[in-house]
């Protein structure tokens, strides 16, 4: 099959990544699954993970799944598919590089399942390679914000108040808007949308119980490959212009942006505070920008090869959440988010990724998504605060940032 972004749409559980390198990943079905309740667990998940090659799994079999922004118990039932956390060995595993398709079959024996139950299931994973559900794209029948623009904003001006009054440098907040179709938005359809209008990004998508959590991150959380590590600091942002010579003159604004520099700071500081005393760290000494289809980023790659045997996971969940989507100092500001942000963000802002089971893998920041749930797509957008931003600026930059997947899902068509 020349097409991986289709067959999910025929399953009730999987997973599809696909790099910004171009590199595909498919998984279809459960052959194994981890819910974690909390960050303790999700920490202790290497045991398991090292527990699968002794029982004779190939090492590069690769888990897949993520985490919630925050394990604080949710105020509804929009994230109920999802637990804090879940790590999923599928069923069948499909590889496309440019090298090439590989792909993997994994059956763990059930006793309490027949086996008539077992090839019933996995002929239905095949199915959905073979036939795969193909649609127009829906009708888009409206669309909400939650908050409300105006709540939204002021909520920002709450935020920056917070922010001078000295206990807090840095804010996140998110909103959420929600698009309602004529019948369930094809998930193909939007992973396809979204690899063209976001090819420098990572494409991610999450099925857990029908429901699915999907989006086009730029912001890799964290990387390991033999004991050397990659990561980015991603915080500042401003709109493409409209003509080559807008865009050169906004590059040169955010450049220039004293508060996008603070804030970009703040978050190279963390990052490079959590992971000096694991690694040798090196990075260039200025902010680079990263173009997006819609915005402009500051950004600074950041790697170094690990001197401690820490782990993806252990030094993803110190890092997680990161300034650039929570705020600082972490523990106060998440504490004013759970008070006063008044939205559930599920994994949005979480992380999500796959890993080897020799622990080599990338975890990515979950931006840019979106909760699918039968009719109603659910996305997300967030904006970090600074004690001089402007509300109404924020507000226009959370809308820059739903772009990616308002344009992925047609309703701006």
């Amino acid at each position: 099959m020349s097409d991986l972004t289709t067959p999910l749409d025929a399953v009730k559980d999987g997973w599809y990544i696909r790099t910004n390198g171009g590199d595909e990943f498919l998984g279809l079905g459960i052959a194994k699954q981890w819910k974690l309740p909390n960050v303790s667990a999700l920490r202790s998940f290497d045991r398991e993970r090292l527990n699968l090659i002794e029982m004779g799994l190939r090492p590069n079999t690769l888990i897949a799944g993520g985490w919630s922004f925050s394990s604080s118990p949710s105020p509804d039932h929009l994230w109920d598919a999802f637990s804090f956390s879940h790590w999923t060995v599928p069923a069948l595993f499909i590889r496309k590089t440019a090298n090439g398709y590989s792909a993997q079959l994994t059956l763990f024996i059930d006793r309490h399942q027949s086996l008539n139950e077992i090839l019933d299931y996995y002929a239905g994973i095949f199915d959905s390679v073979m036939h795969p559900v193909s649609t127009c794209s829906p009708k888009v029948l409206g669309s909400q914000s939650y908050p409300s623009a105006q709540e939204w904003t002021k909520r920002v001006d709450d935020a920056i108040s917070a922010l001078r009054s000295g206990h807090l440098s840095k804010l996140v907040l998110a909103r959420r808007v929600d698009a309602t179709f004529a019948t369930s938005p094809n998930l193909g359809n939007i992973l396809k949308r979204l690899q063209h209008h976001n090819p420098s990004t990572t494409i991610f998508a999450i099925k857990s119980q029908g429901h699915t959590f999907l989006g086009a991150t730029p912001e890799r959380l964290i990387a390991v490959h033999n004991h050397h590590l990659r990561t980015m600091a991603l915080a500042g942002t401003m709109p493409r212009g409209k003509t080559a010579e807008d865009d050169r003159a906004q590059i040169t604004d955010l450049l220039s942006s004293e508060k996008d520099q603070r804030e970009h700071a703040t978050v190279v500081k963390r990052i490079t505070d959590t992971l000096s005393p694991y690694a040798n760290l090196t990075m260039p000494k200025r902010p680079q920008v990263l173009t997006l289809s819609n915005v402009h980023h500051l950004w600074t790659p950041i790697e170094g090869q690990l001197r401690e045997n820490a782990s993806l996971l252990s030094l993803a969940t110190l890092l997680h959440p990161t300034p650039a989507v929570g705020g600082e100092p972490r523990e106060a500001a998440i504490e004013w988010l759970q008070k006063y942000e008044g939205l559930n963000r599920g994994w949005y802002a979480g992380g999500v990724g796959f890993m080897d089971l020799q622990g080599n893998g990338s975890i990515w920041v979950a931006l840019r998504s979106a909760l699918i749930r039968d009719r109603t797509a659910h996305c997300y957008a967030g904006c970090g605060i600074m004690q001089d931003s402007i509300a109404e600026r924020e507000l226009a930059e959370s809308e820059w940032k739903l772009q990616a997947m308002l344009n992925a899902l047609g309703v701006n068509d």
